[in-house]
């Protein structure tokens, strides 16, 4: 496998939390002009999981809170909560995706361009 094809996927993947917006940008870029991959493998690697792991980052750094104060009265404890959350059902579902699409993205286009390289060189 060639670095430029390692650096497309590695772009793809992590660009997004490095460089936010634009070194996911320029991975996929770089999987759109290359030749080693077919139009599927493109496809897979732009919308399976668009900004790879910068959506998992994003989720985190930037999911809602709530935020709750007590306060210990004479006969009862009081407690006032601002903000909201998202759910567990819904939010570790949620992160879990966000962390594997990208992840068995990458994998799936180092597979192919193994595979293509390999390819390449049986033909020659």
């Amino acid at each position: 496998m060639r670095r430029y094809d390692a650096l497309t996927v590695f772009l793809l993947l992590v660009g997004g939390v490095i460089v936010p917006v634009a070194g996911w940008v320029a991975g996929a870029v770089m999987l759109l002009v290359s030749r080693r991959w077919t139009l599927r493998d493109k496809l897979v690697g732009l919308l399976v999981w668009p900004g790879g792991l910068a959506v998992a980052v994003g989720i985190i750094a930037f999911s809602p809170t709530r935020t709750c104060v007590y306060v210990d009265g004479p006969s009862d404890r009081v407690g006032n909560c601002t903000g909201t959350t998202i759910p567990g059902w819904v939010g570790i579902p949620l992160l879990v995706l966000a962390i594997a699409g990208p992840l068995v993205t990458a994998v799936y286009l180092l597979r192919r361009a193994r595979r293509a390289r390999a390819a390449a060189d049986q033909a020659e």
